[in-house]
């Protein structure tokens, strides 16, 4: 049997690397296991990992910073260190297949540093059965009895959905990781929605706003420490204490039984474990649940809850929810509001004697929690006004991994953020604050301030980007909801095959660079369209195809044509010229399987954009022409009704 090799890089502080001298002092790759004669994937890695690369905050800590993630088939384990009083820092990555650097493997390596180097800039690659010496389990810590009640709180938080957790850095943290990975292993591994279960975890430093694929754990120094999830707690308490008693294999034959073993997701297994988690389990030794401190401030007046119905604008329509599918009375749910100091959602209490004003506000930053019908998934949570307009038109931006569709997304948002539509007599305010801030400061800010590749969306999701409530352009106001689907596995995954059954419009994003002879097209197309078809649906979803990186071919005709042209009109020949163009143009590329969605779809658009307007962001990003076909796909969904809208993609 043949083992994967494993390999590494080691950053230190400097101006000088393996990737060139730079004009300020960073973290630098000086040594590496990688081919030195390209830079390439040292570049990916680097990209890949930057957000973690180094820990705001970790100078002074006693000991290393670790940080563990899986990106789809790859895995890194980083070990940071960073001397109090000292400009200086170093950080060592381990990476290779997801299946060898397990996050069983990088907790047993926790305290491993570096192979050493032969060659001046090389490093050895690692057999990971090597490193046996260096290798020690915590199978006996983490059942602990000391250690359950913390257990209950962190798997509760798991079971419910609820990310990223962030707790205390204690002495505790490895053993309770060590701990959640058995458990989750045991109930997921194999399942085809565990890449949503995997642990992934960072300890030390502050807090950062980047979140690796999985469900990711955060030990900082400054964080609050977590209560249980009062809906979930029942059950973690239950599979904490058959842990403690049998640990891994215990959970193992309980995934085989009658009530588990006919489910073919995670998610279904601990949607059907809180089902039928004994009410006394909540009872039993978890430790008390936590209770605020007493406020010796006067009372505040009585607060009542709030529901939709109770809330300005609502309709009572029914809503599909984007995540589960459920079909969602708005009016009749109870809205929640997200508690930063106890890091969990929490029922919204509005004041009695709140006044308009204030009431406003409260809303402004609501959330509703979906009853999940059918337990198809987690607990989750939909903006308070994603409902409140109506059934929201819902987009997806398709695409492979490569095709720039997480960078489009967020230049759009950009645009947004800038009022740019306001060019085409349209306003768009943001339909949650919080969520929008969030996009903001995790995908636009990097992106245009730090000049930083996004990280693509992992395989599998399909993330909430954004929605904004829109209106002008002849109609009333609607919510518009943004999605970013992921790309080339999509026809493998249950959750984009929901997602496609309740959208409206869909913003296919091509990659020039790989059309040519013989080409099947994008596989995420294609994939799309095959369900859609199967679904009935193709008739009722409208398709803006965009050619993006137009910046590599700025020199071709009719592209450069095109890139000169961005007025902000609505208007009908023009688009329909545009599409023609482009169309010719794909034809010639040999691109021709990427026009699927324009000849199959009942309205569709083609569309020259660069998300970023250069192949290289450090020099600064130029979005070029990204809200034309965003305007389109408004038109051609009926959230835009002027004259001209309804001729637009026929």
């Amino acid at each position: 049997m043949t083992t994967s090799l494993l390999h590494q890089t080691l950053y230190r502080w400097g101006r000088t690397g393996r990737l060139g001298e730079t004009a300020e002092p960073g973290l630098r790759p000086v040594a590496s296991s990688l081919d030195p004669s390209s830079t390439d994937e040292l570049r990916r890695w680097q990209g890949l990992v930057e957000p973690w690369l180094r820990a705001p905050g970790l100078a002074g800590q006693s000991g290393p910073s670790l940080f563990y993630a899986a990106f789809e088939d790859d895995a890194v384990l980083i070990r940071r260190t960073q001397p109090a009083g000292a400009r200086t820092a170093a950080a060592h990555l381990l990476f290779g297949p997801a299946g060898v650097l397990t996050t069983r493997l990088a907790l047993e390596l926790r305290d491993w540093t570096w192979a050493p180097a032969d060659v001046p800039g090389r490093a050895p690659m690692v057999n990971p059965n090597s490193l046996t010496a260096h290798r020690s389990g915590l199978d006996g810590p983490a059942r602990a009895d000391a250690r359950r009640d913390a257990l209950v709180t962190l798997l509760s938080r798991i079971l419910a959905g609820l990310g990223p957790i962030e707790a205390p850095v204690t002495d505790d943290a490895m053993a309770l990781l060590w701990a959640l990975d058995d458990i989750c292993t045991a109930l997921g591994s194999g399942l085809p929605d565990w890449p949503y279960w995997r642990l992934a975890f960072e300890t030390g430093g502050r807090r950062q706003t980047a979140e690796p694929p999985g469900v990711f754990l955060r030990f900082r120094r400054d964080a609050v420490r977590p209560t249980p999830d009062p809906t979930t707690r029942a059950a973690a308490v239950a599979l904490v204490r058959m842990y403690m008693l049998g640990g891994a294999d215990a959970l193992r034959d309980l995934r085989g039984t009658a009530g588990l073993a006919d489910l073919d997701s995670m998610a279904a297994c601990v949607a059907r474990l809180i089902e039928t988690a004994p009410a006394e389990a909540a009872s039993a030794r978890s430790g008390p649940k936590p209770g605020p401190a007493p406020d010796p401030r006067p009372a505040e007046p009585t607060a009542a809850k709030v529901t939709m119905s109770s809330a300005p604008s609502a309709t009572g329509d029914q809503v599909s929810c984007p995540i589960c599918l459920g079909r969602l009375d708005w009016g009749g749910l109870p809205l929640y509001t997200y508690d930063r100091g106890l890091n969990q959602y929490t029922e919204l209490a509005v004041p009695k004697d709140a006044n308009a004003e204030q009431r406003a506000r409260m809303m402004r930053t609501a959330s509703v929690r979906c009853p999940n019908p059918g337990a198809t998934t987690t607990a989750h949570y939909l903006p308070a006004g994603y409902g409140q307009y109506g059934a929201p038109a819902v987009y997806g931006f398709i695409g492979g991994t490569t095709s720039g569709k997480t960078h489009l997304a967020a230049t759009m948002v950009a645009a947004i953020e800038r009022g740019a539509l306001g060019a085409y007599g349209i306003t768009a305010l943001p339909v949650d604050l919080d969520r929008h801030q969030s996009f903001l400061r995790d995908m636009v800010r990097p992106l245009f301030t730090e000049s930083t590749w996004l990280t693509p969306t992992r395989e599998g999701e399909v993330a909430f980007a954004d929605a904004f409530v829109v209106s002008g352009g002849g109609g009333k106001p609607r919510a518009m909801a943004l999605f970013d689907v992921a790309g080339s596995e999509l026809g493998n995954v249950g959750d984009a095959k929901r997602f496609l059954d309740i959208a409206d419009g869909l913003i296919f994003v091509a990659d020039p660079t790989r059309f040519g002879p013989g080409s099947l097209g994008d596989p995420a197309f294609n994939t799309v369209l095959s369900l859609l078809r199967s679904s009935e649906r193709l008739p009722r979803v409208s398709a803006a195809v965009v050619l993006n990186k137009a910046d590599l071919f700025k020199f071709d005709d009719p592209v450069a044509r095109w890139l000169c042209r961005d007025s902000a009109v609505l208007d009908p020949a023009e688009t329909l010229e545009e599409s023609a163009d482009v169309f010719a143009y794909m034809y010639q590329r040999d691109a021709e399987a990427w026009t699927r969605p324009y000849q199959e779809c009942d309205r569709a658009t083609l569309h020259v954009v660069s998300a970023t307007g250069t192949d290289a962001v450090e020099r600064g990003v130029r979005p070029l022409r990204v809200l034309r076909p965003l305007v389109a796909l408004m038109a051609m969904t009926g959230l835009l009704t002027s004259a001209e809208a309804q001729d637009i993609g026929i």
